[in-house]
């Protein structure tokens, strides 16, 4: 018995095989799961941070916008382009993109992978305190300016030249105030797929949207002390008058940096054979022809010798007879309007004509006859002098920072007739110039500096990287009044633009069928739309005719009283000016009460996610 006990007690001190193996399995499972549970944890802390990081720059681009919405002047005008990447076609988010959802949108456009993007652009008038954001020449030198034309809208990078590097024109490694950022050969517009050559800005999550603030620095004259040891070092003229001319403020330059003539693209052009003895210089005359406009599309240029009075006077008396197609430089490889010739007037014989009152149109007087229109006492909009409305729209849209052609209306343009956006870089295009490429003297310093600014200037308009859309809608206030209550569009805000439809049902696909549409195209809204006047009775006052606001004619309203959708190909651009006949009571150019912004931004480590933000903004009222 003693022998048997203690052999049963020996047997009891280790586990079997089968016990081991079990126990095993139990802890590899349990392993599992505490690591799949700390997957987890980590998994949604590192999205929970990737998604406060980005709020937290939601955040920052809102306070800049909201500043820059709530400084805007109605001294001023509003332009408002909404388009699709590419006229409609579909646009890759990466090169890989193998997604479709809005197949069932818009049958013959969104066939192919990727989806339609919306590259839209805004540009208003703001007051404040505006400084150039160019890398200064001289220490105590920087442009500066209480008035100001804001911009947003996508940027658009430059092909690599690669066949001459360090020549002067290769304006991609060598920058110039005078490229127009328009490429002859490679079509670089946004989205546009190239066979066999590589388009920079073909993918959505390249692309940027800049923010592009342009001094308005007033007329010529307005000087700034020159330091005294900048005095001789430029121009090698034997003569110190003509160096200290060099580097005086002028109507081509302010604090030594490149200046616009005018915020219109179609009067920039300074033609020094007209009176050389009276046009002010620049020390960049000596590197290209006079003639020569400055481009705010190259990038590099950030201040317009002019004010909003000089703008404002100048718009509503030039619309009244003629459209900037009168007036255009022509650079060399800049593309004529379509059917047109070629025209060299330049801001010196505009001058010329409208402020020495040579007894021609226009002349400043012009601006008290431009008829746009005005609201008659029975709630009608009255409609305007058509030619006068189409050239208005013309000149605002030639006031853009990006080149549009001239002859656009509210109708599509071809392909061909849309010329560039705003260039930027994502880096300095060229970090290191030859031995040889500057004079090693004071004016060849100078020409160093004057390069390395430009090259500093290619990124500095960046505000959002990696944003895959960018939408601006308008509105008036009005609210769908076609309802009762209890309906999902019950006294639903309407908002302008081109047709837009959300996910409403969270089925990851867009279809009109299925989806709320977000955004209509303008249509004059009849009485009906607009309801009775709950304190009167009376019917509220009809919209504007959509020919001052689009450019478009009166869109038939279809069943149910929508306007019909646009095709994804067409354009929207929206204007807002000012009174238009103020010698008359109730002539006014309505403008929108509230800016919707939507944006999309591509999340910098996962290609295939991109994050929504929405904000509105609502537009200061008359001052």
């Amino acid at each position: 018995m003693i022998r048997m006990l203690c052999q049963s007690n020996r047997s009891r001190r280790g586990f079997t095989i089968v016990e081991m193996l079990v126990t095993i399995g139990i802890l590899v499972v349990v392993a599992a799961g505490v690591a799949t549970i700390f997957a987890s944890v980590g998994d949604t802390v590192a999205q929970g941070r990737k998604l406060s990081e980005l709020n937290q720059f939601a955040a920052r681009m809102e306070r800049v916008m909201r500043e820059d919405f709530e400084r805007m002047s109605r001294d001023g005008f509003l332009v408002i382009v909404n388009k699709n990447a590419n006229f409609g076609e579909d646009v890759k988010l990466y090169r890989g993109d193998r997604s479709n959802p809005d197949q069932n949108l818009f049958g013959g456009f969104s066939a192919e992978e990727g989806r339609i993007r919306r590259s839209d652009e805004i540009m208003f008038f703001a007051r404040g305190d505006f400084e150039t954001t160019r890398k200064a020449i001289a220490s105590n030198m920087v442009a500066r300016s209480s008035e100001a034309a804001v911009y947003y809208g996508h940027g658009q990078k430059r092909v690599p030249d690669l066949v001459s590097p360090d020549s002067p024109t290769n304006f991609f490694f060598n920058p110039q105030p005078w490229d127009n950022n328009f490429d002859p050969v490679l079509d670089t517009r946004l989205g546009v797929e190239t066979l066999g050559l590589v388009n920079p800005n073909e993918f959505a999550r390249d692309w940027s949207l800049l923010r592009q603030v342009t001094l308005l620095a007033g007329s010529e004259g307005r000087g700034q002390q020159v330091p005294t040891e900048l005095y001789g070092t430029f121009g090698n003229n034997p003569d110190p008058t003509v160096g200290r001319r060099l580097l005086q403020d002028s109507a081509r330059q302010v604090a030594l940096q490149p200046a616009a003539r005018s915020i219109f693209t179609s009067l920039s052009g300074t033609d020094l054979s007209i009176a050389p003895d009276r046009l002010p210089l620049w020390f960049y005359d000596r590197v290209e022809p006079a003639s020569y406009p400055v481009y705010r599309t190259s990038g590099l240029v950030d201040i317009v010798t002019e004010d909003l009075s000089t703008i404002r006077n100048m718009i509503q008396a030039i619309a009244v007879t003629e459209e900037p197609g009168a007036y255009f430089n022509y650079a060399p490889t800049e593309p004529l309007p379509a059917g047109g010739d070629p025209i060299v007037v330049t801001k010196d014989e505009f001058i010329e004509q409208f402020y020495r009152n040579l007894s021609t149109s226009p002349e400043p007087a012009d601006a008290l006859s431009l008829n746009l229109g005005r609201y008659l006492n029975s709630g009608n909009w009255d409609a305007g002098d058509p030619n006068q409305i189409d050239n208005i729209r013309k000149w605002m849209i030639d006031a853009l920072p990006s080149r549009w052609n001239l002859n656009i209306t509210g109708s599509q343009p071809t392909q061909t007739e849309f010329v560039a956006g705003v260039r930027y870089e994502d880096i300095p295009t060229r970090l290191m110039y030859p031995d040889d490429q500057f004079p090693n003297n004071d004016q060849g310093f100078l020409e160093r500096a004057y390069a390395e600014a430009n090259q500093e200037m290619l990124g500095a308009s960046v505000f959002v990287p990696r944003c895959t859309e960018f939408i601006v809608e308008w509105s008036y206030g009005f609210v769908d009044n076609r309802f009762s209550a209890g309906n999902p569009d019950f006294k639903k805000l309407i908002w302008y633009g081109l047709d837009r439809y959300v996910d409403s049902n969270n089925d990851g696909m867009l279809d009109p069928a299925e989806d709320q549409r977000a955004a209509v195209p303008y249509a004059q809204r009849s009485s009906t739309t607009a309801g009775n006047d709950p304190v009167t009775g009376q019917s509220r006052r009809m919209g504007p005719d959509p020919q001052l606001i689009v450019g478009a004619p009166t869109r038939p309203m279809m069943a149910g009283g929508n306007p019909p959708p646009l095709s994804p190909d067409e354009i929207e651009i929206a204007t807002f000016g000012f009174a238009t006949r103020p010698d008359e009571e109730g002539a006014v150019w309505p403008w929108p009460k509230l800016i919707r912004i939507t944006m999309r931004l591509g999340d910098p480590t996962d290609r295939d996610v991109e994050q929504t933000y929405q904000v509105v903004f609502e537009i200061p009222r008359p001052e």
